[in-house]
């Protein structure tokens, strides 16, 4: 994280989040400034069982997505992550965890509207869609109906920065509970102790599970 704030900021234009929830998963770290950025970490102790799930959730959602991992990952993460995610690769110099990016993130080819759409609150897709000159839905409309609303009708590219505006208004606050079967709750409530923000090594660590994962 502290590597992250020196390269973020602007406390006018970039906001950092800790355990951003993204619908049905959530990235260790999301940078919402002119882009959506996702960051996932994972550690020496860390499997990649999970990161399929994660890459099917985020592709809809983020613009870009880099995987931060420890040399014992790395190698195994290229054969699984899709080739537009970019890679930094954790590694002990003078005593010191650092971050070095083997390779940039490129931007999305595949964002999803509808992903997209559902991270916005119902009261938020409604006044996207008034923004825009769209009507064919109201308040009485369901949290799901309203969404596929936006993502039928706004394009993807002005969604994204619709998407971008209403989190920073909300300074990060996460998902209100949806209207949806699945029931999903998605919070930006942080589970990694704070020492892990600033002192990196634990990504090195192979004796405690990350605590993400």
């Amino acid at each position: 994280m502290t590597d992250l704030r020196g390269r973020y900021s602007d406390s006018q234009n970039d906001l950092i989040l800790e355990e951003f929830g993204c619908n049905s998963a959530r990235t260790d770290v999301a940078v919402i400034n002119g882009v959506l950025h996702a960051y996932e970490i994972k550690s020496d102790s860390d499997s990649l069982d999970r990161l399929p799930s994660q890459i099917e959730a985020y592709k809809g959602v983020f613009q870009y997505v880099t995987l931060v991992c420890g040399e014992r990952l790395i190698s195994r993460a290229r054969g699984v992550i899709p080739a537009w995610w970019g890679i930094e690769k954790a590694q002990c110099k003078d005593g010191t965890v650092v971050l070095r990016a083997t390779r940039s993130a490129k931007l999305n080819p595949k964002q999803d509207p509808l992903a997209l759409a559902n991270m916005l609150w119902k009261t938020e897709a409604l006044a996207c869609l008034r923004k825009f000159g769209h009507s064919m839905v109201t308040s009485r409309h369901s949290a799901e109906k309203v969404s596929r609303a936006v993502a039928d009708n706004i394009p993807v590219d002005i969604l994204s920065d619709q998407v971008r505006g209403a989190i920073k208004i909300r300074g990060g606050s996460g998902f209100a509970k949806r209207s949806s079967q699945d029931g999903g709750l998605c919070t930006t409530v942080p589970t990694v102790p704070p020492n892990h923000s600033s002192d990196l090594s634990w990504l090195l660590e192979q004796r405690y599970p990350h605590l993400l994962d």
